[in-house]
């Protein structure tokens, strides 16, 4: 039987797809209102809902604050029944980044990388395209943005927020909230609060100047500016000293929710739990308005409290739940959700009706958009010399994301179309110099079908023997295969099949053994959304995982794990169904096998509602033997790029990640047979790299997006310039929680945030510890000058800089000034101040020669500190330091100014 194929687009392909990309000519979002819609000035109590709550019964109420069951399941992650006599929709809540439902959507690089760009017309982009695509595919409200700071660099969220800066994140969000709003579908931010990668169930101790300078400064923007519908209370587990007396849940901690959340800010719109995070149903009375999944706020325990007929009616639970519902009604009225057209004329909404949305997802819009951003997101660590690559050699591209693109992993994200997912930086890369492009992947994470060769029945015949039962688990049937390649015609849905025999080992390595079957399942239900396909990845009944498999080696069950960075409709030669690329699950076990037989065993039982056929496949890949071609393959050519990931990879809290497993090596042995060596990184954090000074060029693409393989491929030839700047400092060994166990495992059952302000590059800067690349850091084909620095007072009691850059190199570039403003002489040292921080940042592309002065805005805000003794801001006066550069240690611009 033929071996499985690689997918291999043929050079002509692949360049139809590239200009494809170029040749869309639409634009990367329908435009909407200017941004969120405005807030009523008696909301949440406005004459429609103070109607509606007066008409509502204690059942109906208790249905708006709590997830319930979608009759027509789209995917979403959380469904609220609506009350059709009054004129309430049923409201479906998505997870983000992207829209994750069964149907495809965009899937764009993930926010860490966006982050990077440094820049707020992409954000607004985002949004609103992110807004245009949940309209689209019938959501209501996305769970988006996250806004918790990287506290902890190796935390695995850390890739869907906007990296370790208040002021970076705060800026870039307020642009994505605003621009998912103006397209009318709502907007909650995630995790308020405290949420950034520790334990969750050890009390953190926070004390409050650094709560309200750092992690709640992300949220207090979403809701003032932002204007966000509403927000979502994490898992956390923390105190805010003094204003707290004791540590509390995020969903029961009425000191973040009621003290600050709905009392200093005057947030107007509701709050929901995680999901399992409320913890009980008095988490109504401390500020959490609907909880999904835990049965807190259920008519079985919340009914009996506010229903004015029961003998345990309370006054106080009865008026929380009325304002929860005053609170989620509020915002479906300021969203024009409500149908009023039976409510009397006092209570009519005033707001226009949300306009219709659009009848499909504008994949081509998606695609140019997703492009764009993922280019604008590269993050060039290193260059000496060799890039822009040439194109006029052969390039040996090397790694296990170079013909698999993680383009944006996990569960609560766009999968992404699969046959823009499936579109390699191999692939585009090919698309540019044809076969010029030698692929040698070394880990290779698609493998080898296992050959005839090398099976062996228990019998001692070729091959492996199948044994089928049915699912009752009675045997129906036996048979011998010659190969297991994943083109199986008979096999059954429900029927378990295990394939037993020996596998014979040539030559003894670390091998890779793959097990991959289809993924998807179908509800049997062709008038349901999406003909009732589930594609995995996506919530709702059912993850789209299709049945079970074991894997036995020499008597041993070994453990399957799947590349945690490859979505499934990256693989390819998997099943499409009703026109959808549903793709494959990849499970595999790593052990070492020593020439000669190795009994093997491996079960494969296929879901009953399986959307596509079962098939399996049984691949394998070599270790060593990889990392030698690979090696091989890099001797033979001018330049090779490895690409890399931080697949399955684990760290202690407050550690520096790594890459994947044998990742590391692979690039060694690669920098070893070749001099010109570039790296490119598909990370969600910063890592290590114990071979920096062996390679020439590193270059961070992040988690990509769908469109990553093409940008990879135009980053890398010069027709793309990279701009992006680090919004995370990558550190050497040393961390801000290096000596400190208390700030990350924890210490006498509590984690002390003792660093303080001291987080991330300010930690790095105060200390006058080097890291291994700065926060702001970022390199370009070209170079620039920066000069002029001058400060004026602006009206608003802030300050105006301005500077002027000059592009001194030889190629368009885009240019990231920075400005950071150093600490107040005046203030009491009960203050707690740092060496520098980011107060305004600027983004523009600038031609050879050609040079820019603007004029860069530091608000009143960013030149006060918060003082918990008076309970508000106070402004740090006397001489500051204001200084302008390219990163947070590249400032060669500085001047001292007077802040009266």
């Amino acid at each position: 039987m033929p071996l499985f194929r690689r997918r291999a687009l043929s050079a002509t392909v692949a360049l139809g797809l590239g200009l494809s990309l170029v040749s869309t000519g639409q634009a990367p979002a329908l435009a909407g209102q200017a941004g969120s819609p405005p807030i009523a000035a008696d909301a949440p109590w406005t004459t429609t809902v103070k109607w509606l709550v007066d008409h509502l019964t204690v059942d109906e109420k208790l249905l708006l604050v709590r997830g319930g069951t979608d009759p027509d399941p789209h995917g979403e992650a959380g469904y609220i029944p609506g009350i059709a006599r009054l004129g309430v929709p049923a409201v479906r809540h998505a997870d983000a980044q992207g829209v994750n439902v069964y149907k495809d959507a965009t899937a764009y690089p993930t926010r860490l990388g966006l982050a990077a760009s440094f820049d707020r017309g992409a954000f607004s982009v985002f949004g609103r395209s992110v807004g245009t695509e949940g309209r689209a595919l019938g959501v209501d409200l996305i769970y988006g943005p996250q806004v918790d700071l990287a506290r902890l660099p190796t935390w695995s969220r850390n890739m869907t927020g906007l990296g370790e800066d208040p002021y970076l994140a705060s800026q870039m969000l307020d642009k994505e909230i605003n621009g998912i709003q103006s397209t009318g579908l709502l907007s909650q931010v995630k995790h308020f609060t405290m949420y950034n990668g520790q334990n969750q169930g050890t009390p953190s101790i926070v004390d409050e100047q650094t709560a309200h300078e750092l992690y709640l400064r992300p949220s207090e923007t979403a809701v003032k500016d932002g204007r966000v519908s509403s927000v979502m209370c994490s898992y956390a587990t923390f105190q805010i000293t003094p204003l707290e007396s004791k540590p509390d849940y995020a969903c029961s901690n009425s000191g973040a929710l009621n003290t600050v959340l709905k009392g200093q800010w005057n947030f107007k719109g509701w709050v929901t739990s995680d999901y399992t995070a409320s913890k009980a149903t008095s988490d109504l009375l401390a500020g959490m308005d609907q909880e999904f999944i835990t049965a807190n706020l259920s008519p079985a325990n919340l009914k009996p409290l506010v229903d004015p007929a029961s003998a345990t009616y309370d006054k106080t639970y009865a008026s929380a739940l009325d304002t929860s519902v005053a609170r989620i009604l509020y915002q479906y009225q300021r969203f024009g959700l409500l149908d009023d057209s039976t409510y009397p004329r006092p209570a009519k909404t005033h707001v226009k009706p949300i306009r219709k949305a659009p009848s499909k997802v504008d994949k081509g819009a998606g695609i140019a958009t997703s492009r764009e951003l993922a280019e604008e997101a590269a993050v060039l660590l290193k260059n000496d010399n060799v890039l822009p690559l040439s194109g006029k050699g052969d390039v040996a591209l090397i790694g296990p994301t170079a013909d698999l693109l993680p383009s944006s992993p996990g569960g609560e994200r766009s999968r992404g179309f699969g046959d823009r997912n499936g579109i390699s930086p191999y692939d585009a890369v090919r698309a540019k110099i044809g076969s010029r492009a030698v692929l040698t992947p070394g880990l290779d994470r698609v493998g080898t079908t296992v050959p005839a060769t090398a099976l062996t029945t228990p019998d001692g015949a070729p091959g492996l023997t199948r044994t089928e039962k049915n699912s009752s688990g009675t045997v129906i049937g036996t048979k011998v295969d010659a190969t297991v390649n994943g083109d199986q015609t008979d096999l059954a849905r429900g029927n378990t099949y295990t394939w037993d025999g020996y596998v014979d080992v040539a030559t003894a390595d670390t091998y890779n053994l793959w097990l991959q079957r289809p993924i998807g399942t179908s509800s049997g239900s062709p008038s349901a959304y999406n003909k009732g396909i589930n594609p995995g990845l996506a919530q709702g009944p059912g993850t789209g995982e299709t049945g079970t498999l074991s894997l036995s080696v020499d008597g041993g069950t070994r453990t399957l794990a799947q590349p945690s960075t490859i979505l499934p409709n990256t693989y390819p030669n998997g099943p499409t169904v009703n026109g959808q690329y549903l793709g494959l699950t990849n499970a595999g076990a790593k052990l070492q096998l020593d020439p000669g037989k190795h009994r093997i065993t491996f079960t494969y039982t296929a879901a009953a509602n399986t959307a596509a056929n079962p098939t399996l496949r049984f691949a394998w890949s070599p270790v060593q033997a990889g990392i030698k071609a690979a090696a091989t393959a890099a001797a033979k050519a001018p330049t090779a790029v490895v690409f890399v990931d931080d697949a399955n990879t684990t760290t202690t809290a407050g550690d520096v990640g790594s890459l994947g497993a044998d990742q590391d090596d692979l690039v060694r042995a690669v920098a070893a047979a070749n001099p010109n060596t570039v790296v490119v990184l598909n990370t969600g954090g910063p890592v290590k790299m114990p071979w920096l000074n062996s390679v020439k060029g590193v270059l961070e693409m992040w988690y990509p997006g769908q469109e990553g393989g093409t940008a990879t491929a135009d980053l890398l030839f010069g027709t793309a310039n990279p701009g992006g700047r680090l919004p995370v400092t990558f550190p050497n060994s040393t961390t801000p929680f290096t000596g400190h166990p208390e700030r990350s495992v924890g210490q006498d059952g509590k984690i002390t945030w003792s660093e303080g302000l001291q987080s991330g590059y300010r930690w790095y800067t105060t200390q006058n510890v080097a890291p291994l690349y700065p926060f702001g850091y970022g390199l370009s084909y070209t170079t620039f000058a920066y000069a002029g620095l001058r400060t004026t007072a602006a009206r608003d009691g802030g300050l105006d800089v301005r500077l002027t850059v000059r592009n001194t190199g030889h190629r368009t570039g885009t240019a990231v000034p920075q400005v950071y403003l150093g600490p107040s002489p005046d203030l009491p040292s009960s203050i707690q101040q740092v060496e520098r921080k980011l107060v305004g940042f600027d983004r523009f592309t600038l031609s050879p020669g050609g040079a820019r002065t603007v004029t860069l805005h530091i608000a009143a805000r960013d030149l006060s500190s918060w003082s918990t003794a008076k309970q508000n801001w106070v402004r740090g006066t006397g001489n500051r330091t204001v200084q302008a550069g390219s990163s947070s240690t590249d400032l060669p611009l500085t001047t001292t100014v007077q802040i009266p």
